[in-house]
């Protein structure tokens, strides 16, 4: 098991659990966002941590092909 699956199985989890409480799921994923990021910079830092959201929020597009991939 990899740590991206365990992440995936606790987001699936909290999404399943604030739905059944009719938590909107936004709201929830965004609670679970600011509680990830605070722990990623209480482990990693403040550069480590701005580093890591900026790749993801340059990377958010699914439409993207980098010249490195091949179909």
């Amino acid at each position: 098991m990899s740590a991206h699956s365990i992440a995936q199985s606790h987001v699936t989890a909290v999404v399943a659990e604030t739905t059944a409480a009719r938590i909107p799921t936004g709201d929830a994923l965004h609670a679970l966002l600011v509680t990830v990021v605070q722990a990623y910079k209480s482990a990693r830092g403040i550069a480590d941590t701005r580093r890591a959201l900026e790749f993801q929020m340059n990377n958010l597009a699914d439409d993207i092909d980098y010249e490195f991939m091949r179909p």
